[in-house]
Parts: structure tokens; sequence; C-alpha cells
């Protein structure tokens, strides 16, 4: 009978279970760590991408600084609760597919004034970058119609319509930079989209209720934080 349970085939129906050794339950676990890592950080970029858009500063946790709104404004007139409801379920979906995508770029960056940044658009300055006064870019006013173009080669991270800010545009560059376009009349690319340098992707306009007639403003953040275009882009 053993004879028979070793040296046939029968053996197998019989045999001990074959169980993961060492290394392949270390290799498994390693695994998901790397999962749970991954998770986090999408989790994290969708988080700081949200603070971006509602025009707060991703700070360290050290820093006494916690919110500062892009522009100031008197009256900000109410909406119906159901279309709030709907405008943040729109928003929090494209997040999700963003974070889905796209994790914020984690390679070295270079310095800002080693980079060549295409002008977004062309025009007067009306409004500086002044972060004292909660403005954390630069108002441009350009004529009617004007085609809003991409500073870099980039992907859009964000395109989509919020209170404040109306039709908005948000490019994520290479050098864990980020452009945003904000206030204009249509948009022109969506979420996902690989965009070139010098490439039109919405058009100056007058939306959000931070807008007080047709400019594009213009933002430029770097790891998180906002930086001065114009030390950087001449619009002139």
């Amino acid at each position: 009978m053993i004879a028979i349970l070793v040296y046939t085939p029968l053996g197998t129906l019989f045999a001990p279970p074959n169980y993961m050794d060492t290394e392949e339950l270390l290799n498994l676990r390693e695994k998901v760590l790397q999962l749970e890592e991954s998770a986090s950080a999408q989790n994290l970029y969708i988080k700081n991408l949200r603070q971006l858009l509602s025009g707060e500063v991703i700070v360290d946790a050290d820093s006494s600084v916690t919110q500062i709104h892009e522009d100031s404004i008197a009256n900000i007139p109410r909406i119906e609760e159901d279309e709030q409801l709907r405008r943040t379920f729109d928003l929090d979906q494209q997040l999700e597919k963003v974070g889905s995508n796209q994790i914020a770029n984690t390679a070295p960056s270079k310095p800002l004034n080693q980079l060549y940044l295409v002008p977004p658009i062309t025009g007067s300055i009306s409004m500086p970058f002044d972060p004292e006064k909660n403005h954390l870019g630069v108002d441009i006013n350009a004529p009617p119609n004007t085609a809003i173009k991409s500073i870099m080669d980039g992907y859009i991270i964000f395109a989509g319509w919020t209170l404040e800010t109306g039709n908005t545009i948000g490019i994520q560059h290479d050098n864990n930079l980020i452009s945003f376009y904000k206030h204009n009349s249509s948009l022109l690319k969506s979420t996902g989209t690989y965009v070139k340098a010098g490439e039109a992707v919405a058009i100056i306009g007058n939306t959000g209720t931070l807008s007080s007639g047709p400019h594009l403003h213009f933002e430029l953040w770097q790891s998180g934080k906002p930086v001065d275009p114009q030390n950087y882009i001449n619009f002139e």
C-alpha cells in the first residue's frame, strides 16, 4: 500500500499541502506594501490637487499657514443645494480620474529659470502676483476670443467648472510644476489629454464669481507652492 502511494499518481491525491516558502511570503508582503504606498500617494495627490483648485496653499505640517484664498469678493451669490452637490460630485469624479491615471512627478526639479515657458497669452498685467493680498497668480488682459496656450508639454489634470474660478484648466508638467488657467469662456481640452507647449487649451473669458471682467487669471505652482509667473514668463 505504501509503495502504491509513493510510486504511482495516486500518491498525489494524498500529498501534503504545498505551503509557500518564506521567500514567497516575503515577496507577497512586499507587493502588498507597494500597493498600499501607491494608494496613499494617489490619495495625497488628489487631496493636494483639490487644495490647489480651491486656492489653498499646500504646506509642511509645522507651518502656521493654513489657507489662502486666491481673490477677495464682497458677496458670493448662493446657489441651490442640489446644484452645489452636483458640482462637487463632478469635481470629485474628475479628481478620481486624475488620481487613477496621473501621479505627481517625484523626479528632482530643475530651477524654473532653467526652463522655457511659453506665455499663455500676451497682454497687459492688470493685477500682479501678491500673496500678501491673497492673489496667487497674475491677471492678464487680452482681446475677446484670445486662445489660451499651455506653457509647457504636460497632461491636463483638471478641465471643468468651479463656482469661484469658472471654466478652469490645470496642467501637470515635468519638474513638479502645475499651471492653472482660470475664468475661461470655454475649454478646448478634457481631463487626461496630453498637450504640447504652445497648444491652445481654452478661450479667454469672464466666468466664475471671482472674475470682474474678461481676463486670464494664471497661476504657476511648483512642489505645491505658488510662484510669481512674471519672474519666469514675459507676458508682453
